[in-house]
């Protein structure tokens, strides 16, 4: 008997730790993927929209694999002349986002809010993406960017390489930056080092996406959040396993093996985990982050987000 397809929407098909299920290197044991980009029975679901998903009551359940993560601290990006210094410079100034609900901006303003102590609601918001959530806290104004065509980064960043904007706080490294546009830089300049930092003092490594799943498929195949769960294991093993192996050509960096090492050292030797107990801080972080931005009226359970079975699968 064949076994049934499992459809997946794969926001990041070619990332490392995606490319071992693209590529068929790791299968899922018991089904066969097929990759779709319309409706799914798994996908790679941004985690500052989960939430209100969850809320408004979308038949999704989670597994805890985490293919992409990132610090965002290095995504808060200044123009050169707004007198912007430090974090709290932010206070009165113009910053530029995606939309409020926008994974990477949550885990910002999180960080804004909490460790560096900033007043969001002193933060003149504009936004390509106007819409607020329904429980936007009290002070916290969000205006609309002025209409545009093409994306936003392109648009934000003329904005602010111009003067227009103050900062921008977005999911991806802005095109001047990349050029070093002497107009624009990031807010912290030494952002790695803030970032291990930041780490060492709070025990958080952002999660921006999470693999939910369909539930009507996982009642009809109860088995498939734990084995999806053990490929996504396999799959981080192997892009590790590739960088840090004895010949490890897939990358034009010398030093990418001592990198991993330094960060291992850093992080603990189980920093990518996927399961529930070695991301306890983080998912703890960003409950709390979600409800001190509006994203949900109240601190979500972050268990509740996961199949009881996946969350309880041995290992790491």
């Amino acid at each position: 008997m064949a076994n049934p397809k499992l459809r997946f929407r794969f926001f990041e098909p070619d990332v490392d730790t995606n490319l071992p299920l693209t590529d068929g290197t790791v299968t899922i044991d018991g089904f066969d993927l097929e990759r779709v980009s319309g409706p799914a029975d798994a996908w790679d679901q941004g985690m500052g929209q989960l939430p209100a998903l969850l809320a408004a009551g979308e038949p999704i359940v989670c597994i805890p694999a985490f293919p992409n993560r990132k610090f965002r601290l290095s995504y808060i990006q200044v123009n050169a002349k707004a007198g912007i210094e430090s974090a709290k410079d932010l206070e009165g100034k113009r910053v530029g986002i995606h939309f409020w609900g926008n994974t990477a901006g949550v885990w910002a303003r999180g960080a804004l809010q909490n460790y560096y102590h900033v007043d969001l609601a002193r933060i003149d918001w504009l936004a390509a993406r106007p819409e607020p959530p329904p429980h936007l806290p009290a002070g916290i104004k969000i205006r609309p960017l002025p209409e545009h065509t093409g994306p936003a980064d392109l648009f934000m960043d003329a904005l602010l390489v111009d003067g227009e904007l103050d900062a921008v706080i977005g999911p991806n490294v802005l095109p001047s930056i990349t050029r070093r546009d002497p107009r624009v830089r990031r807010l912290f300049r030494d952002y790695k080092q803030e970032e291990e930092t930041y780490f060492k003092q709070t025990g958080i490594f952002p999660i921006s996406h999470v693999i939910a799943m369909d539930r009507g498929f996982v009642e009809r195949h109860p088995e498939a959040p734990t084995a999806l769960l053990r490929a996504y294991r396999q799959a981080r093993d192997v892009a590790f396993n590739r960088i840090e192996g004895s010949d490890p050509v897939i990358l034009t960096i010398s030093w990418a093996a001592a990198a991993m090492a330094e960060q291992r050292a850093l992080m603990g030797e189980r920093y990518w985990a996927y399961n529930i107990d070695d991301n306890r801080r983080s998912l703890d972080a960003f409950t709390e982050f979600a409800y001190q931005q509006g994203l949900s009226p109240t601190k979500p359970d972050y268990m509740s987000f996961f199949h009881p079975e996946a969350a309880a699968l041995p290992g790491w």
